[in-house]
């Protein structure tokens, strides 16, 4: 079991939380962070399919369908229909069926405002997971052992290609951007621990190196903190988030895996199995609360925004894990036994 990366997913999920609370269309507080959780997550999906697909190829991609599609399509309807009902309270979404089957379909398609954003707004990020399931599902065809390094390839052509032509498509700029990269940064975080592990009986026994671990989360933390910020606007993501998640993302396997130094909570593992459902439906939990209960934000005293925004995760957090053992781990285990029955065994570190 990967308890660490549960550990950070659970993290990740609820620093984006922590960022719609406290941005402008939230609180509109000074120090509105966490939203580079999305690099995180990239990462920590880089190295899973790189950990399981090259070691399980069998149902790789039915497996990962399973994952993903349930949940996603749900939520997706249920905002769609609530769209079409009451689109006053929904300001930024596209709630007209020639967007909602590309939405459904995870293709990148423009939406009324002009932007890349699926019917449920943070189905961008999973266009970007499911193009890289089909490039690794590619890859396994061609080669099992070389999968990671041939969808790396395809990755790092697509980016390459798409920099060389300028726009092509509305589909393949999107895939072409750079953020896709941080799923090549998961790729290496798979090689390098490998490497380690490899070497077990020689890097455990090393105090100077679990210092040196220690150390580089502490330095990866504050500095994706800080980049998010102070140089957005002249640091690339994929290098001001990407690269610090990479570190945080191999420094916690590492110390996991070499140290046997890893995370215990029962709360984190669940809000880590809960992180999916999180991600996806929180701004609807924390923008619905704040304009119905709270419009007038900005006249609230700093206790009192300290209060909202612990109320709101501890209320995201709550509805999230009633909607993973109700729904989501149900629906997920009734498609495994039926459509990929030895996918039950990876389900302790799938993402």
């Amino acid at each position: 079991m990967l308890r660490n990366l549960h550990l950070l997913r659970a993290l990740a999920a609820l620093g984006v939380v922590y960022f719609h609370i406290t941005s402008t269309a939230g609180l509109d507080l000074a120090w509105d962070v966490g939203s580079r959780g999305v690099d995180v997550f990239f990462v920590i999906s880089g190295f899973i399919i790189a950990y399981i697909g090259a070691k399980k190829p069998e149902h790789f991609f039915v497996r990962r369908l399973i994952r993903i599609v349930p949940f996603y399509w749900a939520a997706t309807l249920v905002v769609f229909t609530a769209a079409t009902a009451l689109p006053q309270f929904f300001r930024s979404t596209d709630a007209s069926l020639q967007h909602l089957l590309p939405s459904l379909l995870f293709i990148p398609h423009l939406s009324a405002s002009g932007e890349v954003q699926p019917t449920l707004i943070l189905g961008w990020s999973l266009n970007f997971e499911m193009y890289f399931y089909v490039l690794f599902a590619l890859a396994l065809l061609l080669s099992t052992r070389w999968a990671p390094v041939l969808c790396v390839a395809g990755i790092v052509a697509v980016v390459v290609i798409g920099k060389l032509l300028g726009p092509v498509s509305t589909a393949f700029d999107f895939y072409a951007r750079t953020t896709s990269l941080e799923f090549c940064y998961g790729i290496g975080v798979y090689y390098v621990l490998a490497w380690c592990e490899r070497r077990k009986a020689i890097l455990a026994d090393s105090t100077a190196l679990k210092l040196l671990v220690v150390l580089a989360v502490i330095a990866s933390i504050v500095a994706i903190v800080l980049l998010e910020h102070a140089y957005k606007d002249t640091v690339p993501r994929y290098l001001a988030g990407g690269l610090p998640a990479a570190v945080i993302v191999l420094s916690a396997l590492l110390l996991e895996r070499l140290f046997g130094i890893s995370s215990r909570s029962r709360i984190a593992w669940l809000l880590g199995e809960a992180s999916y459902v999180i991600y996806l439906i929180h701004p609807y939990i924390v923008f619905g609360v704040l304009r119905l209960l709270l419009p007038r934000t900005g006249d609230l005293s700093l206790a009192m925004d300290v209060v909202v925004i612990a109320g709101l995760l501890a209320l995201t957090s709550t509805i999230s894990i009633l909607i993973h053992l109700l729904f989501e781990k149900p629906v997920m285990a009734f498609l495994r036994r039926k459509l990929a029955p030895d996918a039950s065994r990876q389900t302790a570190v799938a993402t």
